[in-house]
């Protein structure tokens, strides 16, 4: 047991911080907390795959499994998560207060499965309606408060082949100025807005200097997501096609990370990409990246295998491999990212060659409405979250079959973003997107935020509190 908690203290120390909201730079392509460059240390999240969210269910509701999840995933020594599909009808204060307790960051993407929350790929006009962008705000306005929300994905793999991304690429472009405009018009915390796009090789960098332009349509990307499984096995940075990429996307003017990596068509998978990607080979380009994913699904790239009636989970090999591999990765220190200039998209049209681009569709009938009025949605709020699991019903076994014993979630992060008298009041508009400051109770186990007050960080290990 001992030896589990130093590991945790030392996976903590390298890749968790203090959860201030973080912001891109004009002239840099990384993120920064303040001037602190930032690192994803990611996994993908949606346990129980992909929902239809009319079924009222979505992994950021569930308080019982987040604490489960944000144990596991502690102990694997993540700062990052992304979920694909969130319902803005329910409650996330518990498990996004969670994850902030724990220094875990969040990308959500705005779409999920059913025709009214997704794009058709084929025929996208069918489908960017008011009804579609609704639930795009929606999200927007539920997940911009709280201050571990890293980013949206405005899409994913919208374009998959030499024919989608001429029909979809406008509609990308649509989307984030719609994004865009009702952002600036709620005066919603400026979450950086971004696109993950498929690994096909023929227009990624096309697609990318496509979305990084700047033009009157407001339509271009904050940061660009690589969904790529080209390492695959034991192979080098040159022979798995990493070289070539790096290459290609650092002539793209923005953030970049790895949204989606992790190839299971060899396995065993060791995961020597993540050595790669937090390299000097590559860490000047890319902010880090998500391994693909969390929760064991029938594609076989689940690092945990939970039973969805019980809540049991048990941990895979994939887990400890790649526990094993972050344990040894060495974040890069001070600012590494490579400086950019964004470019006009009147100079960067001429020069893409897989496909026509044009900027974005007109924006529709009655979406300017919802930008002006806004949509019915609670904003997220930072609550009171017991990081105690002494009562939980649910069991964690490792690869042998052992249960964990006295699993424990350890409070690393605290806000020092404390809002003004008038802000606390909630007399303003800026109050309901403020971050608040916290303070660790360590008699209960309770990560309370507070008003107003200093704070301080604290990380409480195997039960006794360090300040």
């Amino acid at each position: 047991m001992r030896s589990s908690i130093l590991f945790l203290a030392a996976a903590l120390a390298r890749f968790t911080q203090a959860v201030t909201p973080l912001t891109l730079k004009d002239n840099s392509a990384g993120f920064f907390a303040n001037d602190e460059e930032f690192f994803l240390v990611g996994v993908g999240y949606q346990p129980g795959g992909p929902v239809e969210l009319n079924q009222g269910v979505d992994p950021l509701s569930d308080l019982t499994g987040c604490q489960r999840d944000v144990y596991l995933l502690q102990q694997l020594g993540v700062n990052t998560i992304r979920t694909y599909a969130v319902n803005s009808t329910l409650n996330h204060d518990d498990c996004m207060s969670l994850f902030a307790a724990a220094g875990i960051y969040v990308v959500v993407d705005v779409n999920a499965p059913g025709w009214q929350y997704s794009v058709n790929r084929a025929e996208p006009w069918t489908s960017y309606s008011p009804l579609y962008m609704t639930n795009v705000f929606s999200v927007m306005e539920q997940f911009s408060p709280y201050p571990n929300v890293l980013g949206f994905f405005s899409g994913n793999e919208l374009a998959n082949d030499p024919k989608s991304i001429n029909v979809t690429a406008p509609y990308m472009r649509a989307i984030q100025r719609d994004m865009r405009q009702y952002q600036q018009s709620r005066k919603l915390r400026e979450v950086p807005i971004g696109y993950s796009t498929a690994d096909v090789v023929d227009f990624r960098q096309d697609l990318g200097f496509y979305l990084s332009c700047t033009d009157t349509d407001q339509g271009q990307s904050d940061f660009y997501g690589i969904n790529s499984y080209e390492w695959c096995g034991t192979t080098t940075f040159e022979k798995s096609g990493y070289e070539n990429l790096t290459d290609l996307m650092s002539a793209v003017q923005m953030p970049i990370f790895f949204s989606e990596y992790g190839c299971n068509e060899v396995l065993p998978r060791t995961f020597g990409d993540a050595d790669a990607i937090y390299s000097s080979q590559m860490n000047d380009v890319f902010s880090g990246g998500i391994v693909y994913e969390y929760n064991q699904e029938v594609n076989n790239f689940g690092l945990v295998d939970v039973d969805p009636k019980t809540g049991n989970a048990k941990i895979l090999p994939d887990y400890v491999t790649l526990r094993e591999v972050y344990s040894k990765v060495k974040l890069p220190t001070g600012n590494t990212a490579r400086k950019i200039s964004r470019p006009a998209c009147s100079s960067v049209f001429p020069k893409i060659k897989s496909f026509t681009p044009t900027l974005a569709v007109p924006q529709v009938s009655g979406i300017a409405s919802l930008i002006k009025n806004g949509v019915k949605v609670t904003p997220g709020k930072l609550v009171n979250v017991d990081l105690n699991l002494s009562g939980h019903k649910w069991t964690i076994t490792d690869v042998s079959g052992n249960t964990i014993q006295n699993p424990t979630i350890t409070a690393v992060s605290t806000w020092n973003q404390v809002p003004s008298e008038a802000e606390a009041s909630g007399a303003s508009q800026t109050s309901k997107n403020a971050a608040p400051s916290a303070k660790m109770d360590g008699g209960h186990g309770m990560f309370v935020f507070a008003i107003a007050g200093i704070t301080t960080l604290s990380m409480m290990i195997g039960g006794l509190l360090v300040v």
